[in-house]
């Protein structure tokens, strides 16, 4: 039902948009196509040395899941088997797009079947923009109940405003 009411949401939108008036900053000519931003946040689960435990296989990234409001996402972890141009900065960190609510927005992420963490993110929406697009803003992040520090994180060149990451030692 939560997907049929988004779909319908887009579509509503995208029939609104001109497509035609030049003084629209945001006006799409005929045929174009609108990536949207994504933003994510990316999870490096390390020891006490800092070493990471999906690389020494503490922790399978094939096993780990991610749930939200009863949505299952997986995989979370990719790997260039699936991803032949992954970037060497995301290799064995788990990757989760935000979205969500202002305030507080809870993970479960199941490591293996034995070990659920709880992961917590306080988000605020930030200005829109011209067009009418938001970035988050992560306020603070809590990992099993402990605070972590939330770092801009850039995938790519330039994208250091949208991405965020966190370092947790188990």
């Amino acid at each position: 039902m939560k997907r049929i009411v988004l779909y319908i949401t887009a579509f509503l939108i995208l029939l609104s948009c001109s497509t035609d008036d030049s003084s629209n900053p945001c006006a799409l000519p005929v045929g174009a196509s609108v990536d949207a931003i994504t933003q994510s946040i990316y999870i490096e689960l390390v020891n006490s040395d800092g070493t990471n435990l999906i690389t020494n296989n503490t922790y399978s990234g094939l096993d780990i899941i991610a749930e939200k409001n009863g949505f299952i996402i997986r995989p979370v972890v990719f790997d260039a088997a699936q991803i032949p141009s992954l970037p060497e900065s995301v290799k064995d960190i788990i990757v989760l797009e935000l979205f969500g609510q202002e305030g507080a927005n809870t993970w479960s992420i199941q490591l293996n079947e034995n070990e659920t963490d709880v992961l917590v993110i306080d988000l605020k929406h930030g200005a829109p923009d011209e067009c009418g697009f938001f970035l988050f803003e992560v306020l603070s992040a809590s990992y099993n109940g402990i605070s972590q520090n939330v770092e801009p994180f850039a995938v790519n060149e330039g994208d250091a405003q949208i991405n965020f990451k966190i370092t947790v030692v188990k």
